[in-house]
């Protein structure tokens, strides 16, 4: 028994908000359609007697300007309102003042008729104009009479032109000689000046010799050992001081200055010279080696073995 009912409701409803839309937008329809601005839906009357236009068609009244302009134009063109009806109170309005354009020199300026003007005469077609009388031909001359000849005016000489005077010759110029260009004399270079040769040592040698003094159990050892050592050398002949040393080491790394001294070599002198010799007992095993200091030169190093 409940379904039914709720149904019905259901139905009632839906057309009330069906109803309910309708009415809403006729109230729209009516608020959009009412005058805004002093606009409203008006009827245009008749207006064929007095445009000259079709009674089916509905149009506006001109405005004064347009018809104003209408008949300026009319007035230019020379022609008359045959298509428009104009009411006296616009066609006694005032015109606009017209302006005459120079457009070209043989443009002339344009007039507007005055619609108040009395119209131009009309010529009748009655009287006839006046002729114009005919112009009076010239006479014609006689042919039997030959007009005399003027004499034409003899020319008279004029003097005879006096001939120009020959120009004297302008001297040629004598050209200046041009001066032959002195050569710029080269500079001999001056030579280089040749060093002079340094004082060198060009050989040496050393000679080391061991002497025996002992004998037996003693033979061999370092304290009976005697050791000698000589040196000699040569130059190349400038001529100059020499000077020299025996530098002993023994295998222990000790240091020893032996025999040194000096040799003066005179300029030319290449012959043989020799030095001090380096005479000691030794006391360990070493060498002994020959070091010049001026010039300098270096001999390699001559070694003894002994007993320590």
């Amino acid at each position: 028994m409940g379904a039914p009912s709720t149904g019905w409701r259901t139905l009632a409803a839906f057309f009330g908000i069906a109803v309910g839309v309708a009415v809403l937008f006729a109230l729209v329809a009516l608020v959009a359609l009412q005058p805004r601005d002093g606009l409203a839906w008006v009827q245009v009357p008749d207006l064929a007697a007095d445009l000259r236009v079709d009674s089916g068609l509905q149009t506006k009244p001109l405005k004064n300007t347009v018809v104003a302009a209408v008949l300026l134009d009319q007035g230019l063109d020379g022609t008359t309102a045959s298509g428009l009806a104009v009411p006296p109170a616009l066609a006694n309005a005032p015109q606009p003042a017209t302006v005459a354009l120079n457009l070209s020199p043989t443009a002339r300026p344009v007039t507007t008729p005055d619609p108040n003007a009395p119209p131009a005469a009309t010529p009748d077609p009655g009287i006839a104009p006046t002729p114009t009388p005919a112009p009076t031909p010239a006479p014609t001359p006689d042919p039997g009479i030959t007009p005399t000849p003027t004499p034409a005016p003899s020319a008279t000489p004029g003097p005879s032109p006096t001939p120009a005077p020959t120009p004297a010759p302008t001297p040629t110029p004598t050209p200046t000689p041009t001066p032959t260009p002195t050569p710029t004399p080269t500079p001999t270079p001056t030579p280089s000046p040749t060093p002079a040769p340094r004082f060198a040592i060009t050989w040496a040698n050393e000679l080391l010799t061991k002497s025996k003094a002992g004998n037996g159990n003693n033979a061999g050892h370092c304290n009976q050992v005697t050791i000698q050592a000589s040196g000699s050398f040569t130059t190349n002949g400038v001529g100059g001081t020499v000077s020299y040393q025996w530098v002993r080491v023994d295998s222990q790394g000790d240091r020893t200055i032996g025999a040194s001294g000096t040799v003066s070599i005179a300029a030319g002198d290449r012959s043989l010279h020799t030095v001090r010799s380096d005479t000691f007992t030794p006391a360990h095993s070493g060498s002994d080696q020959l070091v010049f200091l001026s010039p300098a030169y270096s001999v390699p190093a001559q070694s003894w073995n002994c007993v320590g």
